[in-house]
């Protein structure tokens, strides 16, 4: 009852003595389809650590007439970081990141100036059991009673 446009790119590069930069990008569309319901789980949400660090799981969203956040129908979202190799032989690397990205309704277009904007560090360790992520995301641009003391995000991921 709905189509779902979605597309990621991500690249790793070299930078100096070591340092890795990695640029990743993506953004998605979702439309009713033949007078379908557009259901909660098919729309966009954003904040966590898989999209803009600081923000709390699915804060970052299009709210109704009551303030009641309802997702959106279209996202952009761009994550800048550097990788810092400390342990090499353990797999172990501090990063330092940028986020930016935002959730926009039906009725909104895409619009650059509204992105919001995360930056932060962390520490990773590709362990044996897969990746183990500790990160800490500022706001940068809090907005009404948002904190922009920052949050600590945990994960462990499994690797292929």
């Amino acid at each position: 009852k709905f189509i779902k446009y979605t597309g990621e790119l991500g690249i790793y590069f070299p930078l100096v003595k070591g340092l890795v930069g990695f640029l990743h990008t993506e953004g998605g569309y979702v439309t009713e389809h033949s007078g379908g319901l557009l259901p909660d789980y098919s729309k966009f949400y954003m904040g966590g650590i898989h999209s803009l660090r600081g923000f709390d799981w699915r804060e970052v969203s299009t709210t109704d007439e009551s303030g009641d956040e309802i997702g959106g129908n279209k996202y952009v979202q761009l994550n800048a970081e550097i990788h810092i190799p400390l342990l090499k032989d353990q797999g172990i690397l501090g990063v330092l990141f940028y986020d930016t990205g935002n959730v926009f309704g039906e009725e909104e277009s895409i619009d650059i100036g509204d992105l919001r904007q995360t930056a932060g560090y962390g520490i990773r360790w590709n362990s044996p059991v897969g990746p183990i992520r500790l990160e800490r995301g500022h706001i940068i641009d809090p907005q009404g009673d948002e904190d922009s003391g920052g949050k600590w995000e945990f994960a462990m991921e499994a690797s292929f």
